[in-house]
């Protein structure tokens, strides 16, 4: 039936499903999340999933970058490519694209229509039946991609992986990206725990590709590749990234460019490389030419980017210590500058460990905060700043536009400023820095 109208209701009417990315807590994993809401919601719309040929990616650090490059290459070898990721930065349209174009407001319109009559009869049985948010939306995302007719679908998983809704699918190809401690409350507070739920992806004889790993998440993804009988190349062994060289089992590219910055997006590029050669050796046709155009053409807002020179203004979603520690690396591997962060966390993150990382490299702190509800107040995370350097100058200001307003008040055009701590955070500044360039 036509139940909506408008994009608005629609929208409206998604946003009343769980979502678990905006809960400030969530039950044991294995009573809310697994693949049984998913499996029957796809049954009702026809398994589109199973008529798609798909990449999927999971990790903690880099997942989105990874498939963004691969995607971009994809796509300058001349493929039909869908690409879904999460969370979205400027509009939730931007998790569902095909060849770099959101979903349109009437498409989500007319999906939404499609699956009504499912949805509000399993609403009445609560989470055990409802789908979720995401759920919902990485349906429409399948449906969408097999109606447009993409010759790959390039998938990040949500969270985790062996529970993720995104982990219904067959790939021709999987990658986990560099695995930290994130999600803890969910995943395991052991790196071989997050790790292994990560390797949940893999299947029986579907090629792996490995990011960097720490050796305890290397040795549980190994194990899990043999156990399935599952080739795996590792970036860093079979696939190499030296100064501008990419190397894989297959090919050895030199002069490659890759627009995003730090060494962390290097390794990454490596990793999406990778998986490009697994689908040639599935019948794809990708040149080292469209290798390298892919790469360079790359754009994937609200990872270190940097949006003004004078001052220096660099926004990046790093929200756990381990991509704050990434950021770290970038930040001194540039011209030192005086430097004011801008922060919002989400308090479920081991926000100390994130300020330790930051308070050395910083003159002073503008804390934030963003609509997510589960984010922590300017003054908790100010207080948290004064039990680790109490000698630190830090204001506090709630309206994420009007911190970074705050800070730029706070220093000279020669000088930096750096917001950082959340997704969120980023998609608020580069959505209100978007407005007012419009």
């Amino acid at each position: 039936m036509t139940a909506f109208a408008s994009y608005r209701q629609a929208l409206d009417y998604l946003f009343n499903f769980t979502d678990y990315e905006r809960m400030h807590r969530v039950k044991k994993a294995t009573s809310v999340f697994g693949l049984s809401r998913m499996n029957k919601l796809l049954d009702y719309c026809g398994d589109p999933h199973l008529q798609l040929r798909t990449v999927h990616i999971a990790g903690t650090k880099g997942k989105g970058s990874t498939a963004a490059m691969l995607a971009s290459v994809l796509r300058a070898a001349g493929h039909r490519v869908g690409l879904y990721t999460s969370p979205h930065i400027y509009d939730i349209r931007e998790r569902i694209q095909v060849d770099g174009e959101w979903i349109s407001e009437a498409d989500v319109t007319r999906w939404l229509n499609r699956l009504y009559d499912y949805l509000e009869e399993a609403r009445p049985g609560g989470e055990t039946y409802a789908p979720t948010f995401f759920e919902t939306f990485t349906v429409i995302s399948f449906l969408h991609f097999l109606e447009r007719g993409v010759d790959a679908a390039v998938v990040e998983v949500g969270l985790g992986g062996r529970l993720d809704a995104t982990n219904v699918l067959r790939p021709l190809a999987c990658a986990i990206t560099p695995v930290s401690f994130d999600h803890t409350d969910k995943l395991g507070t052991e790196l071989s725990k997050i790790a292994w739920e990560k390797a949940g992806i893999i299947k029986d004889g579907v090629p792996v590709v490995s990011g960097v790993q720490q050796p305890e998440a290397l040795e549980v993804i190994r194990a899990r590749c043999e156990e399935l009988q599952a080739p795996l190349h590792v970036v860093g062994e079979d696939i190499t990234v030296e100064g501008d060289t990419l190397s894989t089992w297959r090919r050895r590219l030199e002069a490659v460019s890759v627009p995003l910055l730090g060494e962390h997006q290097r390794r990454n590029a490596a990793a999406a490389v990778g998986l490009a050669d697994l689908l040639c050796e599935r019948g794809f046709d990708v040149s080292d030419q469209c290798v390298r155009d892919g790469l360079a053409s790359v754009r994937w807002p609200g990872r270190i980017q940097i949006v003004s020179e004078s001052p220096q203004t660099i926004i990046d979603g790093a929200h756990n210590p381990a991509s704050v520690a990434v950021l770290c690396e970038v930040l001194d591997a540039l011209p030192a500058k005086r430097t004011v962060f801008v922060v919002g966390v989400a308090a479920d993150k081991d926000v100390p460990a994130m300020l330790r990382l930051l308070a050395p490299r910083a003159d002073a702190f503008v804390f934030t905060t963003t609509n997510n509800p589960r984010a922590a107040t300017p003054k908790a995370l100010r207080e948290m700043l004064a039990g680790i350097d109490p000698a630190k100058p830090a204001q506090t200001e709630p309206s994420p536009g009007a911190a970074l307003e705050l800070a730029r008040g706070l220093v000279t055009p020669g000088d930096r400023i750096c917001a950082t701590g959340s997704m969120y955070l980023a998609g608020d500044l580069l959505t209100s820095l978007k407005k007012g360039r419009d």
